[in-house]
Order: structure tokens, then C-alpha cells, then sequence
């Protein structure tokens, strides 16, 4: 039994396509199956807005040379105008939230497609990352998803998928980034804490906390007081990787196991690489308060410390975080 953080590394171009999408997602289960051996049981979390760019799908050539991520928004409302003004004008929604409604069903149906067949095929339980998408009628077999829009809402969003594909868990994320994901970038909308959920699996009790949440005492309160053992938060981190963010970082997971000791793993799979000029550089990191021989490790800058099990080399290059379990 393995867990597994994804340190993945994007570019524009993974996201010109269904295919392309697909491709870069399965380069990394194969690595990831291929390590842990064909007969293990794999928990896999990949980072948060794993799904965002897919808006760029089909539109890759108009984009590819733009140089930030606003002048690409501005391309995409502009091609799909006729499609994203009714949107603006029925829910009275920003430019780039009607972008998001006008494309989510396309976005949306990618999305769950690819990591559903990924999960089956692999054979893992998967945490999908995140993508904005507004509150779709969710079904456990993605197939019978019904795609009808039911307000103005986008949401920054986390799927659960089981070993058989089926979409067993989701989770919004109830905290915006100031000037990202707020009115001032994304217009994201928030998600309750009180419709915090706890997923039972294989592992253990999975609980979500997407990158900003993982942050804020009632998030990891609820969750752990919900039974959840396992921590997941997927995180895209645009600031600069110095000793004064990793110090910050450490209020993340690692304060909420030493806070709820019930909570026993926690893993924190990171964005790493440049979509335009919106970059991330970060360590991924699995962690555990249950470690029967701990080792003492960190954050590159940072004095080593108890909790951290694997920590990724580098902050700017994928990489693939797999520990056996009982090996911890």
C-alpha cells in the first residue's frame, strides 16, 4: 500500500487537446504503477488546478506565443464571445467567470473522463487535483453526470475517484487567494465549511483541504472532527520558494497533525512550472505522526524537523513522492 504526491509540471501545451491532456496525465501513472509494482494498492494526489487550463483546449494556436495569462483570457472571451456573452448577461457574472460557464461542460467532461479511466486503469484511488467548474449534478458513474448549469457559481473544486473510476468524493475550496482567485482574478466563488466532507477508503479516512484551506483552523477542525486520518491538500503556489514562504508553509499540514494527532498522514502534491506569466515553485512533501522510526527532514531552507516522511529534491521540476506505507 503506497502513497503517492504528484509534484507535476505544466505547460500550455499538456492542455491543447482531450489527447494532449490525457497524455500528461498517464506519463505519470505509468511512472508512478511502474515503481510501486503491479499488484500494490496506490493512493495518488495530484496538485490543485490540474484541470484549470483545459479552458485553453482547441485554442492552443491562439495562445501559444501570448505572454500572460490575462492577455490569454482576453483571447479566449474574444474567440468565444458569442458563447460567453449570454452567460455575462443572464447571471451578470465578470468576463472571465462567464468564460468559465460558457466552457465548463467541455472542461468539465474532459476532466472527469481522463482521471476516471486513469484511476480504473491504474488502479488507484485518486484525488483529481482540482478545476474551476460551477455545481454540476455530480454521479458516481461519470456517465450520468447531468451537465446543466444551475446558477452563476464557479467553484475551485476537488474530485475523489476509487480504483473502479467512480467519483466517490468532492470537495470545494472555501478560502480564495487575495488578488487570484477572488473578484480581483478568477471571481471564484466559495465553497461552506459546513459541507466539509470526510471520504471513507482503502487508506483510511480521506479528508480535502485545497491548498489555502489547509491553512485555516476551522477547515482541518471540521474535517478532523469528522474522523479524517488522512490529510490530501492540493496546492498551486505562485509566490517565490524562499526560507520566509517554506517557514509559512509549515502552518499548513504540518501544524494540523501536530494540532489533531487522529489525523495520521498528510499528502501535499504541488504545481511546479509557468502558465504564461503565472509561475509556481514549490516541495511537494508526505507526511505522517505515526512514524514508527522517524526521520528528520524539511523544506530545502529550512532546520530539519519530525514529521515530513519524503520532501521533493527540487522546487521546479516534477518529481514523483511514492512511500510504502508500511515502510513509514
Amino acid at each position: 500500500m503506497y502513497f503517492c504526491a504528484v509534484q507535476m509540471h505544466w505547460d500550455i501545451e499538456d492542455y491543447k487537446s482531450p489527447q494532449a491532456f490525457e497524455s500528461k496525465i498517464e506519463s505519470l501513472m505509468k511512472k508512478i504503477r511502474s515503481e510501486a509494482g503491479e499488484k500494490e494498492d496506490i493512493l495518488v494526489a495530484f496538485p490543485e488546478d490540474v484541470g484549470t487550463p483545459l479552458v485553453f483546449m482547441r485554442s492552443y494556436e491562439a495562445v501559444k506565443d501570448v505572454k500572460t495569462l490575462q492577455d490569454a483570457v482576453k483571447i479566449l472571451i474574444k474567440k468565444h464571445g458569442l458563447k460567453v456573452l449570454p452567460y455575462k448577461l443572464r447571471y451578470k457574472v465578470s468576463w472571465i467567470r462567464a468564460l468559465a460557464l460558457a466552457t465548463a461542460k467541455r472542461t468539465a467532461k474532459t476532466y472527469l473522463d481522463v482521471f476516471s479511466r486513469m484511476a480504473k486503469k491504474y488502479r488507484v484511488t485518486l484525488v483529481a487535483g482540482s478545476v474551476l467548474l460551477p455545481d454540476f449534478e455530480w454521479n458516481k458513474d461519470i456517465k450520468k453526470t447531468v451537465y446543466k448549469i444551475p446558477d452563476g457559481n464557479i467553484y475551485n473544486v476537488s474530485f475523489l475517484f476509487n480504483e473502479q473510476g467512480e467519483l466517490i468524493g468532492t470537495q470545494k475550496k472555501t478560502h480564495l487567494v487575495p488578488g487570484l482567485e477572488d473578484r480581483e482574478g478568477f471571481d471564484l466563488c466559495v465553497g461552506k465549511i459546513e459541507d466539509l466532507k470526510v471520504y471513507p477508503t482503502p487508506f483510511g479516512n480521506i479528508g480535502i483541504a485545497v491548498c489555502l484551506d489547509c491553512f485555516k483552523e476551522p477547515v482541518v477542525q471540521a474535517l478532523a472532527e469528522k474522523k479524517a486520518d488522512i490529510l490530501i491538500q492540493p496546492s498551486a503556489n505562485p509566490q517565490a520558494w524562499d526560507k520566509e514562504e517554506q517557514t509559512g508553509w509549515m502552518e499548513g499540514c504540518k501544524k494540523a497533525m501536530d494540532t489533531y494527532k487522529s489525523i495520521s498522514y498528510a499528502l501535499n502534491p504541488m504545481m511546479v512550472g509557468c502558465l504564461f506569466d503565472l509561475c509556481f515553485e514549490v516541495q511537494s512533501s508526505v507526511m505522517t505522526n505515526k512514524a514508527k522510526n522517524p526521520q528528520k527532514m524539511s523544506y530545502m531552507d529550512l532546520e530539519e524537523t519530525d514529521g515530513f516522511v519524503k520532501v521533493a529534491k527540487g522546487a521546479r521540476r516534477e518529481e514523483i513522492l511514492l512511500v510504502r506505507k508500511d515502510s513509514i
